[in-house]
């Protein structure tokens, strides 16, 4: 039994080796963050299911002072679709065909490039194409998201802070991985802040923590009441007197989720300084560290007046999603 044991897991290994050296051998991928190539016909991408697709991946994104769309949107037709578009990090066909017998969507990763996902949607007809869209509008969505998102915590892994990664689990317990060029501006026993500041971006990360007493730790009012505390306390303005809060009028995005098999309530809204004028986007996660009988919040901020910010929020939330509690 034994030595059964000690070969099946020389042939995993072996298996294993062979798919990452197998990686290791194609290309990368090519295209910006949160591109994604539509290879559609012509006729359908001027009829309804190309208004269908544009209102899918053109959506706006959530939790943003402007408006911005939440992917870019490349089209073109299957007769152009060349060994140039075959790198591309996210592909999506759509395909409407006699010979297709029902209508069906498939997902897979590193067709051509590495790390790749390729969509196909196919059907027989307009009218099961378009109910399958509907049907599979937030997988869709879901799928390239996470496929974004997987891209960056790759490379944050590859260029980890080690510094900062450790003194987060030594005074903290938790685990994050923070990429090279982050520096801690504030480190208490419940608070930490961590930025990256360059000329034209701030991005930053605030970590507090406290006390688990009620169910209502996790109420949308409640984390931006404790966010607003913290911020006030721990996060000053430019100015005197000044101050980050959250900005309460516009709406604020909350959702339930799992992430690391653990249950966070994540907040997605707009902060802003009191008595000043900077503001941006923030994204924030929350969740209970039952060791310690803690809440603990993961708060990830903006601020590019220059530019668009979904992409720079999106390198934030990549490191949201690697936290773990120790």
């Amino acid at each position: 039994m034994k030595k059964i044991q000690i070969a099946l897991i020389f042939v995993f290994v072996i298996l294993t080796s062979c798919q990452n050296q197998s990686k290791s051998l194609m290309s990368s991928v090519t295209g910006k963050a949160g591109e994604v190539v539509l290879i559609i016909a012509k006729g359908s991408w001027e009829s309804e299911i190309g208004e269908k697709y544009r209102n899918i991946l053109q959506q706006e994104q959530v939790g943003l002072p402007q408006d911005e769309p939440m992917f870019d949107l490349v089209q073109i037709t299957p007769a152009s679709f060349s060994k140039i578009f075959q790198t591309h990090r996210n592909i999506i066909f759509s395909n409407i065909s006699n010979d297709i017998s029902e209508a069906k969507i498939s997902i897979k990763n590193d067709v051509w490039a590495y790390p790749q996902i390729v969509i196909k949607i196919e059907a027989p007809d307009e009218i099961s194409l378009m109910k399958l869209l509907k049907e599979y509008e937030k997988t869709i969505t879901d799928r390239v998201l996470q496929a974004e998102r997987q891209r960056i915590i790759h490379n944050y892994r590859k260029y980890e802070e080690q510094g900062i990664s450790s003194r987060l689990k030594k005074r903290h317990n938790i685990s994050l991985t923070i990429p090279k060029g982050y520096e801690f501006d504030v480190d208490t026993a419940n608070f930490a802040w961590i930025t990256h500041e360059t000329s034209d971006i701030s991005q930053g990360i605030l970590i507090y923590s406290y006390k688990y007493e009620e169910e209502n730790n996790f109420s949308l009012n409640f984390l931006l009441n404790k966010r607003d505390e913290f911020c006030k306390k721990f996060v000053p303005g430019p100015s005197k007197n000044s101050y980050m809060t959250t900005d309460r009028i516009f709406s604020n995005n909350f959702e339930e989720k799992t992430v690391n098999e653990n249950y966070v309530a994540e907040i997605r809204g707009l902060w802003r300084v009191e008595n000043d004028f900077m503001g941006g986007p923030f994204i924030s996660f929350s969740t209970l560290d039952k060791k310690r009988n803690r809440v603990i919040t993961i708060d990830a901020y903006v601020y590019a007046p220059k530019f668009n910010k979904r992409n720079y929020l999106r390198q934030l939330e990549g490191i949201l999603y690697s936290l773990k509690i120790l």
